[in-house]
């Protein structure tokens, strides 16, 4: 493997190039900030940073999340409920299994729980989406894929049932620990999912280099954020085209216009010809003409249109009015002598003889009948108190008064003034109308008002009619050459208005495109490097090499090129290279993506990438996969031994577990080798080597036992810590930072690296002191020769002791 191949997989690596940042940070805000230090012109950055605002819907991001099983009944080859157990964190998965084992059931199922859809079955024959149950299974089917979210302390679970037989009716719900179950649509994850898709087939590999230029060219700008610059590109030439769409209409409509001016016997419409013909139109002039202004008969076509839109009172709203308006005089009428009415003149009366009191405190005699006073201020308490009885029971009298004034007032607010140009002879009918404005008496106004509008009305409709029979006795035919000209008038004022306005898109989209290119070079460049890295692990003994990887083209020319050379020699990749080798290009394409910040899945489900590899590949593909492990979940399904194999003899970490399939689609998920057994497995077949020199047994035999121990702390230790809710990003941290088996030990017992002494002592009460001598002796032996008395008895003791804490 090259020196550089552990980068290769590194998500900081791709930062370190060329001092680029390997996320793509908000896309807006580095468009401002390049706009702000051009000369670009400020109305076109004003249209720029437009184009660039989101107006659909915020959406939902999803959170980081491992896979910590996936549970399955009814689908596919499986019948009866399987389960398959996953380790949620960093490392390597390998779900083997023969062809028709069920094992390639799970990997479509955790996809099309979190999609509702399978890549597999896309461009297929209706025959694979009408077998997608299975036959051997009468319930309905379901699926269940347990996630660990970040800052969660438990599992939240997508749930997927059917309840029709297409394979498209189905629901998906999320239930996660603390909230309510939420229908997966309803989070907006259908982004992240496209843009980061975790899923790859044997299938999909084939079409990330088999399809067209431009999908592949999509697929790879998805995840580098260029969907944005797409975005703003095309709203810019939609906006270019509706600011040229009325220049255009003008231009092509104007010939058939000129024809029709021509024929118009009208000497407006020679005038309109004449003010159109040229290089420069006289828009103003065809305006005047086209409006009845620009000829000295159009004043009386001017004033016929006028008059033919004229509207007269509304009478069915002055009927309405006035009928409220009798209403509440009746009410009145009805209060009128009553005791409210009473009531209310005596609380006027005294409300007056209080505030004459108040003006002339010191009058000695009364100022109704002249006689001695004893209007003093014990009288005024007593008179204020009796005021307030009185008003209140006087109320209803008040409430009717106003009610009378209100539906007064709404009928003389209907009679409103006629338009400046009233013609005289209605005009008579209008003042009547007006006049009602001015009365005063409920019951006068009462008695006028309906008359008088509806005369006015009337004279109003007589006149309308009147001018709309005049205008129809017009000359028809210019009448039609001036709506034709009106109409071509309004596209050739609007195409005059948009010429500025597209010439600052058209700015835009010069400043744009330049932008475009160098922010996409930027962008790509990480995602190139890492590609090529990957290759180079891939490639293996292959003599094609891959150069630098480009986006190019634009529209519908856009693609992805492949810098390929055979032997130094260049050459079109898709055509010297062979299946495995195609397919090996394409995940060194795939994988990069996986790392991005942005990318909110922990986890990276592949299904068959071995098929066409040839066995130097294989060790490639394995190399690769045990680094992206270091830093993602990885589960790898395959029927292939070679890959599992390859695993093994080049001592790669990874749990296998096995799926086989028995009658009725029964199928059961059963481990392989996990890292403990892999590491104890190791051990016994060291210890069982003849002739080993001892002093060789006393070097590699505690690192082995060291490493299966460390592998069974670490599986309790990310238990206890994800079950904190901490994020899985700083929980792996935590986990790095334990470089010894006794730290490791403490996180796993409690959470912390720095309690050794307390684990130690909890270790000895729990599994005898012996259990911890035996974890100072793979420590002390990793770094240096240690005896070995009995190599069996200490693999059994390993064995037992790994066993033990794992539970913990």
């Amino acid at each position: 493997m090259p020196e550089s191949a552990d980068s290769a997989l590194d998500p900081s690596a791709a930062q370190q190039s060329a001092g680029q940042p390997a996320a793509p940070g908000p896309l807006a805000l580095l468009i401002a900030e390049r706009l702000a230090a051009s000369d670009l012109d400020e109305d076109a950055k004003a249209v720029l940073l437009t184009a660039f605002q989101d107006d659909g819907p915020v959406r939902g991001r999803m959170p980081g999340a491992y896979l910590q099983s996936v549970t399955v009944s009814g689908f596919r080859g499986i019948g009866r409920t399987a389960r398959l157990p996953l380790t949620p964190g960093p490392g390597l998965t390998l779900v083997t299994g023969r062809n028709g084992s069920g094992k390639s059931s799970f990997a479509e199922a955790t996809e099309i729980a979190l999609t509702g859809d399978n890549a597999r079955w896309r461009g297929r024959s209706d025959i694979w989406r009408r077998s997608w149950r299975n036959l051997h299974h009468g319930q309905e089917p379901q699926i269940a894929v347990e996630l660990r979210i970040d800052g969660d302390p438990e599992s939240a679970t997508v749930l997927r049932t059917w309840h029709g037989d297409d394979v498209a009716d189905s629901a998906a719900e999320l239930d996660r620990p603390g909230h309510d179950p939420v229908p997966l649509p309803d989070l907006g994850w259908q982004e992240d999912l496209a843009t980061y898709r975790p899923f790859l087939s044997y299938s999909e590999l084939g079409q990330v280099i088999g399809g067209r230029p431009s999908e592949m060219y999509d697929a790879v700008a998805s995840i580098l954020g260029l969907e944005q610059l797409a975005a703003a590109d095309k709203r810019l030439r939609d906006l270019a085209r509706e600011y040229d769409a009325p220049a255009k209409e003008a231009k092509a409509e104007l010939p058939a216009l000129l024809a029709l001016l021509e024929n118009t016997d009208d000497p407006r419409a020679r005038a309109a010809r004449s003010a159109l013909d040229g290089r420069r139109p006289d828009l103003a002039q065809a305006a005047e003409l086209a409006a009845g202004t620009g000829a000295a008969d159009e004043s009386l076509l001017f004033d016929l249109r006028r008059r033919s839109t004229l509207t007269g009172p509304d009478t069915e709203a002055v009927a309405t009015a006035v009928a409220r308006l009798r209403e509440t005089i009746a009410a009145a009428e009805d209060l009128r002598g009553t005791s409210a009415e009473d009531a209310l003149q005596r609380a006027e009366l005294l409300a007056r003889a209080l505030a004459h009191h108040r003006a002339h405190p010191d009058l000695g005699t009364c100022p109704v009948c002249g006689g001695a006073a004893r209007l003093d201020e014990d009288w005024a308490l007593e008179a204020a108190e009796q005021e307030r009885l009185l008003r209140a029971e006087a109320e209803q009298a008040l409430t009717a008064r106003r009610e009378l004034h209100s539906a007064g007032q709404a009928v003389r607010d209907l009679a409103v003034p006629p338009p400046g140009w009233l013609p005289p002879e209605i005009a008579a009918a209008w003042d009547d109308w007006l006049r009602c404005r001015t009365v005063s008496d409920p019951a006068a106004l009462a008695s006028v008002a309906e008359n008088a509008a509806r005369t006015a009305a009337d004279a109003a409709r007589v006149t309308r009619q009147e001018a709309s029979a005049r205008l129809a006795d017009q000359d028809d035919a210019w009448r039609d050459a001036a709506r034709a000209l009106a109409a071509w008038l309004d596209k050739a004022h609007a195409a005059e208005r948009a010429i500025p306005r597209l010439a600052r898109v058209k700015a835009a989209q010069k400043w744009l495109k330049a932008a475009h290119d160098e922010i996409r070079a930027e962008r790509m460049r990480p995602i190139a490097e890492d590609a090529q890295r990957i290759w180079s692990n891939l490639r293996q003994q292959s003599n094609v090499a891959l150069g630098p990887v480009r986006l190019g083209g634009s529209g519908t020319q856009r693609k992805v090129a492949l810098d390929v050379t055979v032997d130094d020699i260049d050459a079109p990749a898709l055509g010297v290279m062979s299946q495995g080798e195609l397919h090996s290009l394409a995940l060194s394409l795939f994988l990069p993506r996986t790392f991005l910040p942005e990318n909110p899945f922990r986890f990276l489900v592949i299904d068959d990438p071995v098929q066409s590899m040839d066995p130097a590949k294989v060790d490639g593909l394995a190399r690769v996969l045990a680094l992206l492990a270091e830093h993602r979940q990885v589960v790898v399904f395959t029927h292939d031994t070679r890959l599992p194999q390859a695993l093994k003899y080049l001592r790669l970490p990874a749990t296998v577990l096995t799926v086989d399939r028995r009658e009725h689609s029964a199928v059961r998920v059963r481990s392989g080798d996990d890292p403990v057994k892999q590491a104890l497995y190791d051990a016994k077949a060291l210890a069982k080597t003849r002739d080993l020199p001892g002093d060789v047994v006393a070097r590699v035999l505690p690192g082995l036992c060291r490493t299966a121990l460390e592998a069974a702390f670490l599986e309790p230790a990310r238990r206890r810590l994800l079950g904190t809710g901490l994020p899985h990003a700083e929980i792996e941290q935590r986990i790095a930072k334990a470089h010894k088996l006794t730290e490791l030990a403490s996180l796993a017992l409690y959470g912390e690296t720095d309690r050794v002494g307390e684990t130690m002592t909890d270790l000895t009460r729990a599994y005898g002191q012996q259990a911890t001598d035996h974890i100072r002796w793979c420590n002390r032996g990793s770094h240096e020769a240690v005896p070995v008395d009995d190599a069996e008895e200490i693999i059994r003791r390993t064995a037992d002791l790994a066993k033990a804490v794992r539970s913990l």
